[in-house]
């Protein structure tokens, strides 16, 4: 038995946000039904075809779905929502702003139908406020919350290549709809939720804000480097490769000098007695640290960083990451079982006694209308002539 099993999961959704989201709740048991629009599908179907003509965001967030062509704005596919949502749990949408209340499947909407229901909004800004009308994508959010600009080399910032506040909020917006179903199973009540990137990005600032706060620092852009430790990150080794450790406190900062570069000089030096001084001096501590890891190849260094004790690994490629030993004593690549054949995903990476997953293939488009008009009680007479006007 999964842990979500008998929860109905109805979502409407585009792109990585509210998918990813009712995906991680699919992997846990729920039954997710994906409504989509007829012919056209979610937006993240049509972004490549490199998985045997599915496009690899497809592949990677709508595994564990039913999917059902709904054209919401006819009457009766509106109606067949309506049904759906009167037997489901959970609603997640991630339509852009007002969109879900002209059609009539806001939360207030289904909250007339059904009292107990958990609604997730998950938006760029939120439903409330002077950014609530502005459509929001991962990019946008990145330089909107200050990641563009605090990431990057000196001379060029950089957005961060995975979609970040995506996940961020997909992550908050699986965590709430937990919180949620545990509140009702508790009271009996259900809810409105509201998730965004923008507030789920600021709360993964970490201590920043703080610097900012108190220190009236903003970060500047120091590539590799750590802004608030020092020694810390990948260093070009002679062979051309990097080792990249983290001194996370003093008595690592006296083995790196002591043990790992043989320079126990550095102890003695009044810029570099604390982290807070090194940081202050870094501009002397790094480039001085730089030429010496230059001297010797990869593996000399990693022998003596590991006997060190410091915590220390390699900087891979992608290929080097998915065909990492740890990766395979983790389990994590497992293949689903499509009609086109095998397909290679990242599995969810919690490890558990009792905890079971699920692996069923993202749908086709549509692959799931006709099965789940049926469990409504729809006759195929019903079903076609539903087809034939346009609302399937």
């Amino acid at each position: 038995m999964m842990a979500l099993d008998d929860i109905t999961v109805l979502s409407l959704e585009s792109g990585i946000s509210a998918p990813l989201c009712t995906r991680m709740l699919g992997d846990f048991g729920a039954e997710v039904i994906k409504v989509e629009r007829p012919g056209v599908g979610d937006v993240n179907r049509h972004w490549d075809s490199v998985v045997d003509g599915d496009s690899s965001a497809h592949v990677w967030v709508d595994r564990n779905k039913l999917s059902v062509e709904l054209n919401l704005k006819s009457d009766e596919g509106l109606e067949i929502f309506h049904e759906l949502a009167e037997e489901a749990d959970v609603v997640v949408q991630n339509y852009s702003p007002g969109v879900v209340e002209r059609l009539g499947v806001g939360y207030e909407d289904i909250a007339a139908i059904t009292d107990d229901i958990i609604y997730l909004n998950i938006s760029g800004y939120g439903r409330t406020g002077p950014y609530s009308d502005r459509k929001a994508y991962d990019m946008v959010m990145q330089g909107e919350t200050g990641l563009i600009l605090m990431n990057g080399s000196p001379d060029a910032p950089a957005k961060i290549p995975l979609s970040v506040c995506d996940i961020n909020a997909a992550t908050y917006g699986t965590i709430s709809a937990l919180l949620a179903l545990f509140h009702r199973e508790r009271t009996g009540e259900g809810q409105n939720l509201d998730v965004t990137m923008f507030g789920g990005m600021l709360s993964w600032l970490g201590y920043f804000p703080q610097k900012y706060w108190h220190a009236d620092e903003v970060p500047e852009r120091i590539g590799m480097r750590h802004h608030l430790l020092t020694p810390y990150g990948p260093h070009e080794t002679a062979d051309d490769q990097y080792v990249n450790f983290a001194i996370l406190s003093e008595a690592h900062w006296e083995l790196l000098c002591d043990a790992v570069l043989e320079r126990p000089d550095l102890l003695e030096d009044e810029r570099f007695e604390t982290n807070e001084k090194r940081v202050a001096n870094r501009e002397t501590l790094e480039p001085m640290l730089e030429s010496l890891i230059a001297e010797r190849p990869r593996d000399y260094w990693a022998e003596r960083l590991a006997e060190a004790g410091i915590p220390w690994g390699d900087v891979n490629r992608l290929d080097e990451v998915l065909d990492h030993p740890q990766t395979d004593h983790l389990d994590l690549v497992k293949e689903l079982e499509t009609e086109d054949g095998p397909v290679p995903y990242v599995d969810t990476p919690i490890d558990s006694d009792s905890l079971e997953f699920a692996a069923e293939p993202m749908p086709d488009l549509g692959e799931h209308t006709d099965d789940v008009l049926e469990a409504l009680g729809y006759s195929s007479d019903d079903i076609e002539r539903l087809r034939e006007s346009d609302a399937i």
